[in-house]
């Protein structure tokens, strides 16, 4: 008797079925009953499906059984699709906070300044789990919900890892030499569950080096990813004539550097954040070019290691390589009068490292968000002719960032490849003629003559007291003194570049933000962003193409799509024309889409909705929806040399909130509103 697949029990079934991808699961419930009904019928499997669509990854050191998670997840994005902000929990700080703050894995950080008055900083941090807020009966007034760390000494930023190795990473700076503001900035690795040195760094500090250093004159940030940590410091101290900006790539269980970017310019404002887009590679917004410049460092972390052992015995330390950068993507042109100020980005969860790389088990989280699929933010405040600023917002999928990048360093290598071929060729066709003149060089110096004097032009390049573009080098701001012959940076030809209509428009999408709303960088957490405006509404906004597709799918089939209900509506295109200064969101105006309403005092000039589908009724729900799968074009003149065009499809969730919120933060299932007042952050 012969046994086909399909005749095998349900175990077997579905542990094979257990090995395949998300597309082959859902192609044999289309093509076959029997699969359909094991698939259908199985918790492991429904689990397997839902964390693709809902762009999460498993936790395999989780307690909770498949049918549990199953579950869990279930709720957690049916809570997220109708925006439920009824189970909240008030905080109120018993410190007085500074500046420094950050939201990740459910671990909510503030800095602490002890005296409001003066130039002091940070003196310690403060940080909270906020699912133990949700689980403490006494949570307003329970001070042991809060850990305090506090090292005795300034600190100037922090960088946390808390699901992946239980890291917290805290920056400080020690005079050594008062007179001169001669400070030693320091890296402390600790464990964050019981604030002692981390086990897993073999340097528990990290010295980084001594500089300058003037209070409210610098300004660090750092990453961690794996084994990475990555570390840009940005110092406005006046008359420094010598690295104000750093990039440098740490290992941190080692403590050694892996690979530095030490930019030879004199304008300390050149870019002051960055994104991993992996655990090696990284994104740096750059102003003056007013583009995105990917930059990869797998090869010399290679590089590194393979020659660490060779030169062990030898008594010369091997210099740190350069960070090289690997591809450009501009961002929209701008007006020609207009002025980048300011560029900040963020992309909330980072990278994680191999699994063989983790330091710390946790065992409570069923799922996180997928890195990959995270969405990344960038706000750029543009400073216009006319005297005010703006704040536009970007949002992208960091993996289509990472398809574009290397998307663009194939096609560029293949380029060369043919290029030298194709000169190669040419030389050898061409018969050599003897040279009677001596003049063999001339040709040659007229024509590097031209292509120095027909570089390329650098997008959105402005004048600069501290330096002027380098003709030569597209996307450089050099320092007019530097010597271009000893520029140890990545040469022209080998850097491959994407203009903003060949890799922008089809992957982004655009918002015109409120300044207050853009103080706060921690509005984002997997493919969801989250803002509050000033009509008093909370905005969620969803990037998830395939939770997209399967509600919008879902909603078809039970005979209600979205937009036949009160409060919905689906957006196919959008064009507004904008001269306003200030741009704010007038909900009562549902003619305007996307793009938000001007003030009373601003002009709209045309505003045009193409719509799909739109709920015909006078009473408005509290709760409101948006499809937006179209493209958005933004025609402002005073910020924009061309219409801004984006596409990334999204959906949007408003309803009011009760207390009046500067801004909003975001974790994995957390919205953390936030009302500042003068003496205190109330939460």
């Amino acid at each position: 008797m012969t046994m086909t697949l399909l005749s095998l029990p349900d175990e077997l079934l579905v542990h094979i079925a257990s090995y395949l991808e998300y597309s082959d699961l859902i192609a044999l419930q289309l093509v076959c009953a029997r699969w359909h009904e094991v698939i259908k019928s199985n918790a492991g499997l429904q689990y397997t499906l839902e964390l693709r669509v809902a762009g999460m990854i498993d936790n395999p050191a989780s307690r909770l059984v498949p049918g549990e998670r199953l579950r869990i997840l279930r709720d957690k994005e049916a809570a997220w699709r109708t925006l439920d902000l009824s189970d909240k929990r008030s905080l109120t700080l018993q410190h007085n906070p500074s500046g420094i703050y950050d939201l990740t894995g459910g671990t909510l950080l503030l800095g602490e300044r002890r005296f409001a008055e003066g130039l002091s900083g940070t003196d310690a941090v403060h940080t909270i789990n906020l699912h133990s807020a949700f689980e403490e009966e006494q949570y307003q007034s329970s001070p042991s919900l809060w850990s305090n760390l506090d090292l005795g000494k300034q600190v100037i930023d922090v960088g946390l890892a808390i699901q992946e190795h239980d890291l917290i990473a805290i920056v400080t700076y020690t005079y050594v030499n008062d007179a001169q503001l001669l400070a030693s900035v320091d890296i402390h690795l600790l464990k964050h569950s019981t604030g002692q040195p981390h086990p897993a760094a073999a340097k528990p500090v990290i010295h980084f080096e001594n500089i300058h250093y003037l209070p409210g004159h610098c300004s660090i940030m750092l990453e961690i990813s794996g084994d990475t940590l990555c570390f840009l410091l940005n110092n406005y101290f006046p008359f420094i004539n010598a690295d104000p900006v750093t990039l440098v790539v740490y290992n941190w269980k080692t403590g050694e550097p892996k690979v530095k970017q030490k930019r030879s310019y004199q304008d300390p404002t050149i870019f002051n954040s960055f994104v991993l887009l992996s655990p090696y590679a990284v994104v740096l917004p750059i102003m003056p070019t007013n583009a995105l410049e990917v930059c990869f460092f797998a090869e010399e972390f290679a590089d590194s290691s393979a020659s660490s052992s060779k030169q062990s015995s030898s008594t010369t330390r091997k210099e740190v390589p350069l960070l090289q950068i690997a591809c450009a993507l501009e961002l929209p042109p701008l007006h020609p009068g207009a002025l980048v100020l300011r560029m900040t980005c963020r992309c909330e969860p980072n990278p994680r490292g191999p699994p063989s790389s983790a330091t710390h088990v946790d065992k409570t989280t069923p799922f996180y968000s997928d890195p990959e699929c995270a969405v990344m933010i960038l706000h750029l405040h543009i400073r216009l002719p006319i005297g005010v600023t703006k704040v536009y917002t970007m949002i992208v999928h960091r993996a289509s960032l990472l398809k574009v990048v290397q998307t663009a360093i194939e096609s560029h290598r293949k380029r060369q490849a043919g290029e030298a071929a194709a000169k190669a060729a040419a030389k050898e066709s061409r018969p050599v003629e003897p040279d009677l003149d001596g003049d063999e060089d001339e040709d040659e110096l007229t024509d590097e003559a031209d292509i120095e004097e027909d570089g390329p032009h650098v997008p959105g390049a402005f004048f600069h007291p501290f330096g002027v573009p380098n003709p030569g080098r597209r996307g450089r701001w050099v320092d007019p003194s530097h010597d271009t012959e000893s520029d140890e940076e990545a040469d022209e030809d080998d850097v491959a570049r994407l203009t903003w209509e060949e890799w922008g428009p089809a992957v982004t999408r655009w918002f015109q933000d409120e300044l207050p709303g853009t103080r706060w960088i921690t509005t984002t957490c997997g493919q969801r962003f989250v803002r509050v405006r000033s009509d008093g509404r909370l905005r969620v906004y969803d990037f998830n193409p395939l939770a997209r597709r399967r509600f919008l799918h879902a909603r078809s089939l039970n005979g209600s799509p979205v937009g036949a209900l009160p409060g919905e509506d689906i957006l196919e295109e959008h064009y507004s024309e904008l001269s306003s200064a200030i741009v704010e969101d007038e909900d009562e105006n549902e003619d305007i889409g996307d793009v938000e309403e001007a003030d009373e005092d601003d002009n709209v000039q045309e505003a045009i909705i193409i719509r799909t589908r739109r709920a015909d009724s006078r009473s408005e729900p509290e709760r409101r929806m948006r499809v937006v799968l179209g493209t958005t074009r933004i025609m402002d003149p005073t910020a924009w040399e061309k219409t801004l065009e984006s596409s990334l499809p999204y959906i949007e969730t408003r309803v009011p909130v009760p207390d009046e919120y500067e801004s909003a933060l975001l974790d994995e299932d957390i919205i953390v509103g936030l009302k500042v007042r003068s003496c205190e952050i109330h939460m």
